[in-house]
């Protein structure tokens, strides 16, 4: 199963679900096709939900989705990415992947629930 996504323009945010098994090339293959919708804006937020997700992320794997990132920063303009997350391994992940991305144009938190992350995606910056 892949990765899907939904670009809500009238709230200017992109969801992305998140399936069981993730890889980077699923990562990668969800991110191109978001880059080239139609509807895609580099300045709307994303919300990555994570709640499905049952393996858990490796440095290798943060680390290769981070090079993707700085490769693409261009198709970010300071935004928020909110990720949920119910687990404490996708949380301790979610986090860590946080720190790794500190220079890339993304302000990123970590939630347990949607309506959290839906109320910190809504605060002005």
């Amino acid at each position: 199963m892949e990765i899907s996504y939904k670009i809500d323009t009238k709230n200017k945010v992109i969801i992305e679900t998140w399936p069981k098994k993730v890889s980077l090339e699923d990562y990668k293959k969800v991110k191109l096709s978001e880059f080239s919708d139609i509807d895609f804006n580099p300045e709307y937020d994303v919300i990555t939900d994570l709640r499905e997700v049952n393996n858990v992320f490796n440095e290798n794997l943060i680390e290769e989705i981070i090079d993707f990132m700085k490769m693409n920063s261009g198709k970010m303009k300071n935004r928020k990415s909110a990720v949920v997350a119910d687990s404490p391994q996708l949380v301790a992940s979610s986090l860590f992947f946080g720190q790794k991305a500190r220079k890339l144009p993304v302000k990123i938190s970590v939630f347990s629930s949607m309506s959290a992350t839906v109320k910190w995606i809504k605060e002005k910056w």
